[in-house]
């Protein structure tokens, strides 16, 4: 019997590696062709001795099979050849599997990194080569962009396999913005928080504002007032919840107002002329408002303005120039109260329509606090008496004579007036 030289070969592997090896080293879950060189007419009988950990598949009684490398082990395989001439040959090889690598990567630092900053992913062990995702052949990678990452390693028998993935996220949208209203000194200036980051799981976790006059807050939105015209460097610094910090610096140039001022004619007005002219005297402001103080208002620069009742009036006028910058002046006008009284020497109760009956008549009588008027005859009897400012006395049985009147009148100012007269009943 001669000894066959089989020539055991799988795919990937040059042959002349295959006769060198006295074991060849697969790994699980490929299949691997082996075959011998073709005889004419000859059998081919393939053996196995270990098949819990692989099985030939398809080819047995030819001189190519294909094998399945089920899990990890070492198994013999043997090749028995049979030729036309009754010649009989063998040949084997031992084969030994082994388990496919299980690369892990992991990062060295945070996955949510800010611009600028890198982190190190590295594997778990050491292997003969390795292929990242990004085409880098190293055995770490260093990692500035977003995007997920893994490596594919090959290890000392030739198994590969890939490993898991991990998200690098880097927050390259970050950015600290603000904006303010307001531009004029000893008013309001807000300012607005604007900053923003659009990356995922990533928050806003602190800020610092800076308004250039020695003072600072850490509020989202802040109103404060500046005392001196000029400009100011406002800064804003901000973090997030990951430690990326950015900041913006804007100059925030603060205006002075306009000066509110107006003049108004006559001094003095009173109910019989209830009319003022108001005059506009600012400098560098228009009229942006006027509040006469009697829940009237108007916008024209400079109005007239009549009173209804007698008083005290806060005149208020707001001005605003072209930056929208305000100021505001109250000044106190007065409208005086003009009693005016008029009760008859004589009056006829003829029924002829004219003079028929004793009644005051005034301005303004409708807003007396109170009113009481009584007739007396000579011998001071009160005859007639009446607290109704409508209610006159019409000499009703009373005969020809000259009577007294007396009138006690609290006015719409609360001025306690008195007056009395002689007053003639002609019939």
């Amino acid at each position: 019997m001669w000894k066959l030289k089989a020539i055991i070969l799988f795919l990937f592997v040059l042959v002349t590696q295959a006769v060198a090896q006295d074991t060849l080293h697969l790994c699980v879950g490929e299949s691997h062709d082996f075959a011998v060189p073709y005889v004419n007419g000859s059998d081919y009988d393939w053996k196995l001795q270990n098949t819990a950990i692989a099985t030939i598949s398809s080819g047995n009684g030819t001189e190519h099979i294909i094998i399945n490398l089920i899990s990890s082990g070492v198994f013999q395989l043997i090749v028995e050849e049979l030729k036309p001439n009754g010649c009989f040959g063998y040949d084997s090889v031992l084969v030994e599997i082994h388990d496919k690598p299980n690369p892990i990567i992991s990062a060295l630092g945070p996955v949510i990194i800010c611009e600028g900053i890198d982190v190190i992913l590295q594997v778990n062990a050491i292997y003969d080569s390795y292929c990242w995702s990004d085409g880098s052949l190293l055995s770490e990678l260093l990692v500035d962009a977003t995007g997920d990452y893994s490596v594919i390693v090959t290890d000392k028998f030739g198994c590969v396999n890939q490993s898991n993935s991990i998200l690098i996220d880097v927050q390259s949208d970050f950015s600290a913005e603000f904006y303010f209203e307001g531009i004029c000194v000893n008013n309001p200036t807000t300012f607005f928080n604007a900053s923003s980051s659009s990356s995922s799981g990533s928050m806003i976790n602190s800020l610092t504002w800076d308004f250039g006059n020695g003072i600072q807050s850490n509020n989202e939105t802040v109103s404060l007032s500046y005392n001196l015209v000029g400009d100011y460097d406002v800064a804003l610094f901000v973090e997030t919840d990951i430690g990326c910090y950015d900041s913006i610096i804007k100059t925030v140039s603060i205006l002075g107002n306009p000066e509110a001022n107006f003049m108004y004619n006559p001094f003095t007005v009173s109910t019989l002329d209830p009319e003022f002219t108001f005059t506009n005297t600012s400098i560098t402001g228009l009229p942006f408002l006027w509040e006469f103080g009697d829940s009237s208002s108007s916008t024209i620069e400079s109005p007239l303005h009549n009173y209804e009742n007698p008083g005290i009036y806060d005149v208020l006028l707001i001005v605003e120039d072209l930056n929208d910058c305000m100021d505001s002046t109250i000044q106190q006008v007065i409208v005086y109260y003009e009693f005016v009284l008029y009760l008859p020497s004589a009056f006829t109760p003829n029924n002829d329509g004219d003079n028929d009956a004793f009644c005051p008549k005034g301005l303004r009588m409708e807003k007396y606090k109170s009113y009481e008027l009584s007739i007396y005859n000579q011998w001071g009897d009160r005859i007639f008496e009446t607290n109704d400012i409508n209610e006159c006395w019409d000499g009703a049985n009373c005969p020809s004579d000259v009577y007294n009147w007396l009138i006690i009148i609290t006015d719409e100012l609360g001025k306690l007036r008195k007056q009395n007269g002689l007053v003639t009943l002609i019939k």
